[in-house]
């Protein structure tokens, strides 16, 4: 009987202890401070959308945390941004186009990112069309709030406001280096890394 109320005991602490570090958006309390309950919800359809396409591009079936830094280990031996696209594999594809065209449906869509265009030098015709990070909407206020804590991205903030973009400085850092200091069991962590990825590779050719 004692041997039966220890495991128990054990088994509540291990319950407890995983929803400390497993701490779900909704309960993030920079995500409610920004955000209202049915925009949260529109931020967990991009952390669901991108926690299947990174279990589903690692092997193992492995916890969601490991995998994230298991794949972030394989783009991190990419040379070249066209590289990493073929290994995050969602550039253009059309799960993503769906999941943009829902994002827009819900109202979040322009509290993320905004639409930027490339032009010909030559010709000055728009070349390419890609996403880029809104610098007035509620994303760009939660990245700030994130970076009161987190000297990392403060700077990361700081910069994409000072361009409208993120700047290949910062590609590169959250590429290289920022990945290795994330805790990926919290989604908030998740939520940043897809977003960042999904903006990054979003360039493709304009059609009139």
């Amino acid at each position: 009987m004692r041997s039966i109320i220890l495991i128990y005991l054990f088994l509540i602490v291990n319950i407890s202890c995983n929803s400390i570090l497993n701490i779900r958006l909704s309960k993030d309390p920079d995500v409610l401070d920004i955000y209202n309950k049915k925009e949260i919800h529109s931020l967990e359809l991009i952390l669901g959308f991108f926690d299947d396409f990174i279990s589903a591009s690692t092997i193992n079936n492995q916890e969601i945390g490991k995998a994230y830094f298991e794949y972030f280990e394989l783009i991190n031996s990419s040379e070249s941004l066209e590289d990493m696209e073929i290994y995050l594999g969602l550039a253009h594809s059309e799960d993503t186009k769906k999941l943009i065209m829902e994002l827009k449906d819900r109202g979040i869509f322009n509290e993320i990112w905004q639409y930027d265009y490339n032009y010909d030098f030559q010709t000055k015709d728009t070349s390419s069309v890609f996403l880029s990070p809104s610098v007035f909407g509620k994303y760009m206020q939660f990245l700030e709030l994130k970076g009161k804590s987190n000297r990392s991205l403060e700077e990361y903030s700081k910069s994409i406001k000072n361009c409208a973009c993120i700047a290949p400085s910062q590609i590169a850092f959250f590429m290289k280096d920022y990945y290795k200091k994330v805790d990926f069991q919290k989604e908030v962590n998740r939520l940043l890394f897809a977003v960042h990825y999904i903006t990054i590779v979003s360039e493709q050719k304009y059609k009139k």
